[in-house]
C-alpha cells in the first residue's frame, strides 16, 4: 500500500525517453514516420562523430558542452496537425542533459530530460507531440546546461491523419424526438430535441471499414442545470449505461461526449436512449472514426491545465505533501466530470517484486497493492503507470465521487500528459504519489529511495462508471483516458 518517504534528490524536468511509449497520444493508422538523421541537420556548436556504436546513418551529433548548443532539423508535413516527434539520443554520463525542444521557434518541451543511458553505445528514444504546419517546419533541440545536450542520432517525424465521418442527428432514426432549429451553433440542417420521457432515442446507422475498436463522439447541448443521462448501445449492446450529459450552460452551447466501442465491418447501429423523464439533451451529430472528439486528437497538457486553473474545493481541509512537512497545502478540487489536485510526486514501488521494486531498493516495500490485476495479483509498479489516492477519511473519501480501482487519471508534468489508473491507496493525511512506472514515463527520477519531484504535478481523476479493464492493460488506459480528456475539455 502507498506510503510517504522523504526525497533527497529532485528529479530533472522533462519526459522519459526510455521504454514507455505511453506519452504518445493514440493516432489513426498512417504511413510510417519519416526519419531525419542528425548528421544532416543544422548544427550549432557541435560536430558529427562516429566513435560510438549502434548509431543510425553515417554518424551522430555531439554538441559542445555549453548552454545554447543545438541541433535543428527541417521536416515536412503533408498537412497541418499534431505531430509525433521521436528523438533518438545517448547519454553515457550519470547526469541528465536537459534541453529545450522547440517547433517553429516555440518551445514545446522546456528543459526536457535526456537522462543517462548508462553508456555512449546505448541509445534511447524521447517522444513528444506538438502541433505543426503544412509544409516545412523546424525542430530544434537546445542545451540548457553547461553539460550540453545528449548525443543525437536521428529524429522520426509523423503527422496523425484525421479520419472521421459525421452523421447528423436530424438524419438518424428518431423515437419520441423531433428535428428542431430554434437554437444556434448546430451543424448540418438542425438538431434533435428529445421528448421529455424515458426511452426516447436517436439511432444512427454507421459504416466501419473493418472490424475493431473505434472512437465516436456525440455533440450535444443541455441548457438546464440537471444532468440528462443516456444509455449508449452499439448493435444492441450497451457500451455506456446512464452516461452523464451534464449542463452546458445554455442551449446554444455545445459539448462533446466521447466513447470507444468494438464495431463490425460494414453496417452498425449506435443508439442514444434517454434514461430519465427529462429525456435526453439536444443532440447535433455523431462523429465516427479514429480521431473521435473533433479531429484534433487527444487534448494537450496546456488544454487540460487551462481547465483546472481555479479550484472549487471539495475536500474538508487540505492534505500534506509529505509526512515531515509542517502544513497541509493541497486541496482536492472539482470540475465537471473530474476531481483534481496539484502536488508533488513520491514513488510507490509496492506490489510485484521486480528488479526496480523490492526490499533492497525500497526501505518500505510492501508486496501488495490495494487494487489487483484481473488475475487477482498485486500490480507491478515498475511496469504499470498508476496513481495512489488517499485512503478514505473525514478529509475526503474518493469512493463518494465515482472513483475506484481502474479509474483513469491524467497525470500532467512538464507539458506532458500520461494516462494512468487508480491503483493503490495511501495515508489519510497525505497526497501526491504514483508508481515507479508513472515517474519513469514522465522523466521524474523513479528511484524509491531518493526519487520523485517536490512540485509541478497535476492529477486529474475522471469520475464515472467507466474503468480500465483489465486494469493492467495500459493501452486501454490511454484510449479511455484520451476519450475522457476530450470530454472533460469540452465540458469545462
Amino acid at each position: 500500500m502507498g506510503k510517504r518517504r522523504q526525497r533527497a534528490v529532485l528529479a530533472m524536468l522533462g519526459i522519459a525517453g526510455l521504454g514507455f511509449g505511453v506519452l504518445i497520444p493514440a493516432a489513426p493508422a498512417s504511413a510510417a514516420p519519416t526519419r531525419y538523421e542528425a548528421e544532416s541537420a543544422t548544427i550549432s556548436q557541435g560536430v558529427v562523430e562516429s566513435n560510438h556504436l549502434n548509431f543510425s546513418g553515417t554518424g551522430f551529433v555531439n554538441n559542445d558542452n555549453v548552454v545554447g548548443s543545438y541541433t535543428q532539423w527541417t521536416v515536412n508535413a503533408a498537412s497541418a496537425g499534431s505531430a509525433t516527434i521521436t528523438i533518438r539520443y545517448s547519454n553515457g554520463t550519470t547526469t541528465g542533459r536537459p534541453a529545450d525542444i522547440a517547433v517553429n521557434g516555440t518551445v514545446v518541451a522546456a528543459a526536457s530530460a535526456f537522462n543517462s543511458t548508462t553508456d555512449w553505445d546505448t541509445w534511447a528514444n524521447k517522444t513528444i507531440t506538438a502541433p505543426v504546419n503544412a509544409g516545412a517546419n523546424t525542430i530544434r533541440v537546445t542545451a540548457t546546461t553547461a553539460n550540453g545536450p545528449a548525443n543525437l542520432d536521428y529524429l522520426d517525424f509523423e503527422v496523425a491523419a484525421s479520419t472521421f465521418t459525421d452523421y447528423q442527428a436530424e438524419n438518424a432514426t428518431l423515437n419520441q424526438a423531433a428535428v428542431a432549429t430554434n437554437h444556434t451553433g448546430y451543424t448540418g440542417t438542425g438538431f434533435v430535441d428529445y421528448t421529455n420521457v424515458t426511452g426516447s432515442y436517436v439511432e444512427w446507422t454507421v459504416s466501419a471499414a473493418a472490424a475493431g475498436s473505434v472512437d465516436f463522439t456525440i455533440r450535444y447541448a443541455n441548457g438546464t442545470t440537471v444532468n440528462r443521462p443516456m444509455t449508449i448501445a452499439v448493435n444492441g449492446t450497451t457500451v455506456a449505461s446512464g452516461q452523464a450529459f451534464n449542463g452546458t450552460g445554455t442551449w446554444d452551447t455545445w459539448a462533446d461526449q466521447s466513447f470507444t466501442a468494438t464495431f463490425n465491418a460494414g453496417t452498425n447501429t449506435i443508439r442514444a436512449t434517454a434514461t430519465t423523464s427529462n429525456g435526453g439533451p439536444n443532440v447535433d451529430r455523431l462523429r465516427f472514426g479514429a480521431s473521435g472528439g473533433g479531429g484534433g486528437g487527444a487534448p494537450t497538457a496546456a488544454e487540460l491545465l487551462a481547465k483546472v486553473n481555479t479550484c472549487s474545493q471539495i475536500s474538508n481541509g487540505k492534505y500534506k505533501t509529505d509526512e515531515d512537512v509542517s502544513s497541509a497545502t493541497v486541496a482536492v478540487c472539482q470540475k465537471t466530470g473530474a476531481v483534481f489536485w496539484k502536488a508533488d510526486m513520491d514513488i510507490d514501488c509496492d506490489g510485484v517484486r521486480t528488479t526496480q521494486c523490492n526490499e533492497n531498493t525500497d526501505c518500505c516495500f510492501q508486496a501488495d497493492t490495494f487494487c489487483h490485476t484481473s488475475g487477482d495479483s498485486p500490480l507491478n509498479a515498475a511496469q504499470l503507470p498508476y496513481v495512489v489516492v488517499p485512503s478514505p477519511s473525514s478529509t475526503w473519501n474518493y469512493t463518494n465521487y465515482q472513483i475506484g480501482c481502474g479509474t483513469v487519471v491524467a497525470v500532467i508534468y512538464n507539458n506532458q500528459v500520461l494516462y494512468a489508473v487508480v491503483g493503490d491507496t495511501g495515508p489519510t493525511a497525505i497526497i501526491g504519489e504514483a508508481s515507479y512506472a508513472t515517474a519513469n514515463s514522465l522523466g521524474i527520477n523513479p528511484d524509491p529511495s531518493n526519487g520523485g519531484t517536490d512540485s509541478g504535478v497535476t492529477y486529474i481523476v475522471f469520475q464515472g462508471s467507466q474503468r480500465v479493464s483489465p486494469i493492467e492493460n495500459h493501452n486501454n488506459a490511454v484510449t479511455l483516458g484520451q476519450n475522457l480528456a476530450r470530454t472533460f475539455v469540452s465540458n469545462n
